[in-house]
């Protein structure tokens, strides 16, 4: 029992390392402009914000997790997603938040307040 229950700990560390890895603002944006496929750091900057000195430091954290993979092409070197399945937790991610947003909105709308995206010039229909 003692080594299944150090394995289970192992597997958990490894899945968190990993999200830990994806945990900021910047890299999720990396990995958005990632999904139309491999881009160099120049590519990646221009998408992502030109004020943002740090894209290659953020790129170091994404690769040393295993999440993008980079070859050189000539003197660039390009970045690419290493398996597509990190869409699938950005796209469930995304789910969850918007479901939870659609629910604050019902929420708020019950309570006789208007949705965020509600025109404050009309008054809610009581």
């Amino acid at each position: 029992m003692g080594r299944a229950h150090g394995l289970l700990g192992d597997l958990q560390r490894f899945k968190a390392e990993y999200l830990k890895a994806m945990a900021h603002p910047v890299r999720i944006r990396i990995l958005e402009v990632l999904r139309t496929g491999p881009a160099s750091v120049a590519d990646i900057q221009a998408q992502v914000d030109p004020s943002i000195a740090n894209i290659s430091q953020h790129l170091a954290v994404l690769r040393g997790a295993g999440i993008v993979t980079s070859h050189k092409v000539r003197a660039t070197v390009h970045y690419a997603v290493r398996d597509a399945e990190v869409f699938v937790v950005l796209d469930a991610l995304r789910s969850v938040f918007t479901e939870r947003l659609d629910a604050m909105r019902s929420l708020l709308s019950a309570d006789g307040e208007p949705p965020a995206d509600a025109d404050p010039r009309v008054p809610l229909q009581q």
